[in-house]
């Protein structure tokens, strides 16, 4: 008997003794996940702008603003989820490039 060694006839196999990672493969995982970035934040782009659009529309319609002030009023109202979306979709072009510049160190 052997003490502080574990002995066993049970051969550990060779991924875990040296683990390996697959560099290309996780490259392309963080793009697939930036995909979604990117998406999402184009859609919320799109949606703010049509929702300020619209907005804007509603309130130049009514008597008590102008077309200038209907405009100004729909612009503040939208900039903030506006940059947010920009934001988010920045977010995924940088993981894209990142992923990009993994992918192509590693070979």
């Amino acid at each position: 008997m052997t003490l502080g060694r574990r002995t066993s006839s049970v051969a550990w196999p060779r991924y875990r003794r040296n683990p390996t990672v697959d560099v290309q493969r996780d490259a392309a995982r963080l793009a697939t996940i930036a995909t979604v970035f990117i998406w999402v934040g184009w859609v919320a782009v799109l949606y703010s702008v049509i929702a300020g659009i619209l907005w804007w529309i509603d309130l130049a319609g009514r008597p008590a603003f102008n077309f200038i002030e209907a405009f100004a009023i729909s612009s503040a109202a939208i900039g903030g989820p506006l940059f947010l979306a920009l934001i988010v979709t920045s977010v995924g072009y940088a993981l894209r490039l990142f992923a990009l510049s993994v992918a192509s160190k590693s070979q």
